[in-house]
């Protein structure tokens, strides 16, 4: 930015302006656990909608200009003798040339896309680039459940999963709250991480499906029809909003650490990396001396700071400032605790409540890495499952965001995760269930109003017994069998939520026990005869 500003043909005040702009510039966050202003939902942030937006000129006293958005998409900037982009696995690309992944055309893109990449359509439709970001928005905002049944829910899908990161001892440890491995964790609300809930916003703008063939009833308006780069690891850093996408899990880390500022690293497994190791290749010098997760612990060393942490003192967070941050975390994301104390029916009991989570513990590497979702209904779908997150029947999902261990000619594109794979390391993650059993009781998901009384155990049990199912998805839209992930295994568990009156305090959730019937009758559930049926326990104090 100084060397463009450097090149303006401006007065010396005006660029002292522009400096001082370019000092203080950060990059932004999408927060996806609150909602856009321009569509009043979740979803995409309406800067990377548009294919033109206005910025301020220099030297024309304030004049805005039209550009073309940059936000929108990433074009290969390198060109043919013949002045045009070329496609990122060209050949003239030399060693930075990408290669296809599986079934995925990566090789062939000029520019990227957002449920864009067909395979039944000509290339050249979308080469250059497609943003279907309605698509996106579609994927991303809350399930028709939410918004379709009085009372209306202040929590959503995200929010909830965001506020339960943050309530008081919900995780033991750094590594359980940072990553999905499953390090057999001693209680169940060490299932939820933030890296779950980041795969799932990684697939939800990118998009699932490639191919026409694999959506038998295509419906009228969103079909969830087309991939892009954000879906696939080995390419998402080429979409520009995968950098405010990441801006946003680095801000939810900052906010998790000022409360739980003394668990770093203090759980680790055989093999996993020390927080002295290097980050390669990623150095700070011109010496190239590599970052490490010590060095940049404190994101403050990096001279930038979050509109939510811009009052925090020095060192140590206090446990005055603690409080202040909690009040804040919670009127920003509503939880399950406040929703159920609202809702008509649901008693609290001295301040308790039964809350209900689904826990998955899946291995990432079933299909040699390739990423697959695991998507979660009550009741049969209603449409196709390209279109899941418009189903009235829909739950959740689990996204591995993974990519081929072994490419086509054989070779190791990942040591780690070859490492990995070949010891069978697992995964793990965590769906909230309350809030739609509470709309179930509601006459949701195509049930009768059904009366769960206190959500009690034995009526949920029944509803999930024979309701609750699951479906494999291919990243490409191919359904697996659930044969093809046999160290996989899904339980239903209820545990207590205690609801805080004071705005200073978070809920706790704790004593999960699972619910045999709930899965005992479903493939890889719990209980059932065929899968593992012994890598999610009760918690100790259940």
């Amino acid at each position: 930015m100084v060397h463009f500003i450097n090149g303006l043909n401006v007065s010396e005040e005006e660029k002292k302006k522009w400096y001082t702009a370019a000092s203080q510039f950060r990059l932004p966050y999408w927060d996806w656990a609150r909602k856009q202003p321009y569509t009043k939902d979740y979803g995409l942030p309406q800067i990377c909608t548009q294919p033109t937006w206005p910025v301020v000129q220099p030297g024309t006293n304030g004049k805005t200009i039209l550009i073309e958005n940059p936000l929108t998409g990433f074009s290969n900037p390198k060109r043919n003798s013949q002045n045009q982009r070329v496609p990122m696995g060209d050949k003239s690309m030399g060693a930075n040339a990408i290669k296809d992944d599986d079934n995925l055309p990566w090789s062939q893109c000029v520019g990227t896309s957002r449920y864009g990449i067909v395979a039944d359509v000509p290339p050249s439709t979308w080469v250059n680039g497609v943003n279907n970001w309605q698509y996106s928005n579609a994927a991303i905002a809350n399930p028709p459940w939410y918004d379709g049944h009085p009372p209306p829910l202040k929590s959503s899908t995200f929010s909830d999963a965001v506020s339960r990161m943050f309530t008081p001892n919900y995780f033991d440890s750094w590594e359980a709250f940072s990553s999905t491995a499953h390090n057999n964790p001693r209680r169940n609300t060490n299932y939820m991480s933030l890296e779950y809930i980041h795969n799932i916003i990684h697939n939800g703008t990118g998009g699932l499906y490639l191919s026409k063939a694999d959506i038998p009833e295509s419906p009228v308006g969103f079909t969830g029809l087309g991939v892009g780069q954000m879906s696939d690891p080995t390419v998402a850093s080429f979409d520009p909003i995968f950098w405010l996408h990441h801006c946003n899990v680095d801000r939810l880390c900052a906010l998790w650490q000022v409360l739980n500022w003394s668990l770093w690293f203090n759980n680790p497994s055989e093999g996993d990396p020390a927080s002295s190791d290097p980050l390669l290749p990623f150095h700070y010098d011109a010496r190239k001396s590599n970052w490490t997760s010590d060095k940049c612990r404190d994101w403050r060393h990096a001279n930038y700071q979050y509109d939510d942490l811009k009052d925090m003192p020095p060192g140590t967070p206090t446990p005055e400032y603690q409080a202040t941050l909690r009040s804040r975390i919670k009127a920003l994301y509503p939880s399950t605790s406040g929703t159920v104390a609202r809702s008509p029916g649901f008693t609290l009991q001295d301040n308790t409540f039964h809350d209900y989570i689904i826990n998955v513990v899946y291995d990432r590497y079933a299909l040699n890495g390739k990423a697959y979702s695991i998507l979660f209904y009550i009741g049969e779908p209603t449409v196709a499952f390209s279109t899941a997150k418009t189903d009235p029947h829909y739950l959740g999902s689990v996204y591995t965001f993974g990519a081929p261990v072994l490419s086509a000619d054989g070779q190791t594109t990942c040591d780690n995760c070859g490492k990995q794979k070949a010891a069978k390391k697992l995964s793990k993650a965590q769906i909230p269930l309350t809030l739609p059993l509470i709309r179930i009781s509601t006459g949701a998901f195509g049930i009768p109003a059904t009366p769960l009384g206190p959500l009690d155990p034995h009526a949920v049990e029944r509803v999930l017994d024979i309701g609750l199912k699951w479906y494999f998805i291919e990243l490409g839209g191919r359904e697996a069998d659930a044969s093809e992930f046999p160290s996989t295994e899904i339980a239903v568990l209820r545990g207590e939520g205690q609801h805080p009156v004071e705005d200073h305090i978070m809920p706790r959730y704790g004593k999960y026990k699972k619910l045999r019937l709930a899965t005992e009758h479903k493939r890889l559930g719990f209980g059932h005869h065929v899968g593992p049926n012994d890598l999610i326990r009760d918690d100790p104090d259940a």
